[in-house]
């Protein structure tokens, strides 16, 4: 066995780890040999040992200060001597403070051997097993070390107890032996400790190391897989940008019925791939939580109603029933990102399709003051629980899990949805029952202090009495309390309840000239023919009374036999906003022409003939698509491949607008606006020139780096006939 402590288990040989123990030893045994030092000055002070044996007193304290100076040599040269030598400072140490420790229990021999039990000797004996108790907790790793350290410090001392025949000191040497034994005992099992809790400690580290490599590795991973997937989305979107532009061009041709339809197959998938796309690069900031919302006022209520009546669209490709309710105290101005508030709605309408199937879809948005300039909008959905139950929120939140459909993916729409709630400040709650899904998200905007008027009911339908008939569905309370927000009063019936009751109101309604209003279920035309039934044989010659039907996807052409046997009836299709409804209203009670809308939609091609604009395109792999859309709407356009040949002809031609078809590289693009707008402030400082950018991109850093650029507005592709002309009207028009 060695005399000393010896490496035997792996963290034992590790250097950092015995460096970091040997250190505390080396700091702790300076303050120990000085406080030595001091005691045993102290002893001799206050003892008699001095004028008993002065020769002894000096070689005693010739011998301490001598063990202390070769101690100090090692623990003060630390540094320099472990470097050199972990194992043989430790080895060289040991030794040196063991001998210390002997001569220490020489000198406590001495005492007790010359003085007895004297208060010197007490003093120095009771320091002893202090200073002992003190650094077994610092040496107790090492325990062989610190079992011959306590032993050389106070065995000698406790021997000579037993042999002064006093019973004092047999009681000090028993108690002294006792101490060294358990301390020498506890040492042993506190090395063991030691040691475990180090390896414990190291493999803890070690792994947290390895887990912080493989999260480093994978967040690495998921970075380039999200850029690659971001890249390669914008790629798929340039292409079907022009194949959804080529298509629109094609439908305004004169087409039969059977290539039209071909047509409109094409656009549907399309668009559905386009989506998808969207879907995707949208996930990848969503995962990377990289979305940056823009802060600008905006018409909070148009542009729930534009969303709600996109994702509408989808909902009747599927034979789904979609109908939506906004509250009238949502403010209609407030602070925040129109374009991920649209995002959000549609994301989430689409899933809530995919999973309802089939059924009813039933969307309202209602809106609660947090304070006076803050609040919280709340979007909830309810299908009628014909569909699919929502899964766990682990399995429908994950980035790629789909329902049994055959729609795009489901839980990409729900990620994307419930990532842009939380970057607004909210939240995406889902519940599922046998009566149905729900979905509730909750956003936070800043409530704009310039509010306008969204609708103000028309007087004249105050109290005016209006018959509602209705099949089933979860919008007919909607359409109930719109209706009663106009101040009217309303009887609703349902036409399908078993009675003659709604008929005999019809007839009362016919006979009074009060309005009527026509809910029929999707997919159930029983009403409306029955309605036309009611309204033929009533009389020879029907009588004239205002009709409005809100139909659902089919209606159309079962309404046509009731139009035919009433001129006056009005269709309506659903979902229809409060704006639309409620001038549909006025129009069939009053005969009044409803106010023309600000649509600024460019018709008269013959007055866009006068204008002239400039396209730079860069890119030329698929000519004329842009180029002959504008043609289409009456535009002169003239194209160039670069914006050195677009300043070399601005100066001879009188351009009235400027449409820069941008790449995918954001900062190229800039440089392109900023280089017309410099070219513009030093030849034509008074006539700035409208730029309209045209982009495939969705980077969310595209719109404020190129409107720093001096970009006016800009417009993402595919192009509509629709959006393009309504663009250059707000810029053109007068």
């Amino acid at each position: 066995m060695p005399l000393f402590d010896h490496p035997e288990l792996k963290v034992q040989k590790d250097r950092r780890v015995c460096r970091n123990t040997d250190t505390r030893i080396a700091k702790y045994s300076r303050r120990g040999m000085l406080f030595s030092l001091i005691a045993f000055a102290v002893a001799v002070a206050i003892g008699e040992l001095r004028t008993m044996s002065p020769k002894l007193v000096l070689v005693l304290a010739i011998g301490l200060v001598l063990f202390t100076l070769v101690r100090g040599y090692y623990v003060f040269r630390f540094e320099s001597l472990y470097a050199t030598g972990p194992k043989r400072w430790r080895h060289r140490y040991f030794l040196a403070s063991t001998i210390g420790a002997v001569w220490w229990g020489i000198i406590l021999l001495s005492h007790v051997f010359l003085l007895g039990f004297s208060p010197a000797t007490q003093f120095l004996w009771i320091y002893t097993v202090v200073f002992c108790a003190s650094v077994a907790s610092v040496f107790s790793p090492y325990h062989r070390f610190l079992t011959w350290f306590l032993a050389g410090s106070l065995v000698p001392a406790a021997l000579q107890g037993f042999m002064t025949a006093d019973i004092l000191g047999a009681i000090y040497g028993a108690l002294t032996l006792a101490f060294v034994w358990l301390m020498a005992h506890q040492a042993r099992r506190e090395s063991e400790n030691y040691w475990d809790r180090v390896a414990a400690m190291q493999a803890l580290q070690q792994k947290a190391s390895n887990l912080a490599a493989a999260r480093k590795h994978s967040e690495a991973a998921v970075e380039v897989t999200n850029e690659f997937l971001a890249n390669v989305g914008q790629e798929f979107r340039s292409q079907l940008s022009d194949t959804l532009g080529a298509l629109a061009l094609l439908e305004g041709d004169r087409l039969s019925d059977r290539q039209r339809e071909w047509v409109r197959l094409a656009k549907n998938a399309s668009n559905q791939q386009l989506k998808l796309v969207d879907n995707v690069g949208m996930f990848t900031r969503v995962a990377r939580k990289d979305i940056h919302l823009r802060r600008a006022p905006f018409n909070l209520v148009r542009t729930m109603e534009k969303a709600f009546k996109f994702a509408a669209k989808t909902a009747q490709r599927q034979r789904l029933e979609f109908n939506f309710q906004i509250s009238e105290d949502l403010p209609v101005m407030v602070t925040g990102d129109n374009r991920k508030t649209a995002q959000l709605i549609r994301n989430l309408v689409d899933s809530a399709t995919v999973i309802a199937q089939s059924g009813e879809l039933w969307g309202e948005a209602t809106f609660e003051l947090l304070s006076a300039d803050e609040g919280q909008l709340t979007v909830k959905l309810i299908d009628s629980g014909d569909g699919e139950i929502l899964p766990d929120e682990s399995e429908l939140f994950g980035a790629f899990s789909r329902m049994d459909t055959t729609q795009v993916t489901t839980g990409l729409g729900l990620n994307i949805a419930k990532g842009l709630a939380e970057a607004m400040g909210g939240y995406l709650q889902l519940y599922s029952s046998d009566d149905g899904n729900r979905y509730q998200a909750v956003v936070k905007f800043a409530i704009e202090p310039n509010q306008r008027i969204y609708l103000q009911p028309d007087r004249r339908l105050q109290d005016t009495e209006v018959l509602l008939l209705h099949q089933k569905g979860l919008f007919i309370g909607g359409i109930s309390q719109v209706l009663q927000s106009f101040g009217m009063e309303v009887t609703s019936k349902n036409w399908d309840d078993g009675s003659t009751e709604p008929m005999d109101h019809l007839m009362q309604a016919m006979d009074r000239g009060q309005l009527v209003v026509l809910a029929p279920a999707m997919g159930d035309g029983r009403m409306l023919s029955g309605v036309t039934q009611v309204i033929t044989s009533a009389s020879s010659e029907p009588k004239k009374f205002p009709l409005l039907c809100l139909g659902g996807y089919g209606h159309k052409l079962e309404f046509a036999p009731l139009a035919a046997a009433l001129p006056e009836a009005q269709y309506l299709a659903r979902p229809v906003t409060r704006k639309e409804f409620h001038d549909a209203v006025v129009l069939r009670l009053f005969g009044g022409i409803k106010k023309a809308s600000r649509r600024v939609a460019c018709t008269n091609a013959e007055a866009n003939r006068k204008r002239k604009l400039l396209l730079i395109e860069e890119s030329r792999q698929h000519l004329g698509v842009t180029e002959e859309m504008l043609q289409t709407l009456g535009y002169q356009v003239e194209v160039v491949a670069a914006v050195e040949d677009a300043l070399a002809r601005l100066p001879e031609n009188n351009y009235d607008l400027l449409l820069v078809d941008c790449q995918q590289n954001t900062t190229h693009s800039a440089e392109i606006i900023e280089q017309l707008r410099h070219w513009e402030s030093e030849y034509a400082p008074d006539d700035r020139l409208p730029i309209v950018a045209l982009t495939s991109t969705t980077e969310e850093q595209f719109e404020g780096r190129c409107l720093a650029a001096g970009m006016d507005d800009y417009l993402t592709k595919p192009l509509s006939k629709d959006s393009l002309a309504e663009t250059l009207e707000r810029w053109l028009g007068e």
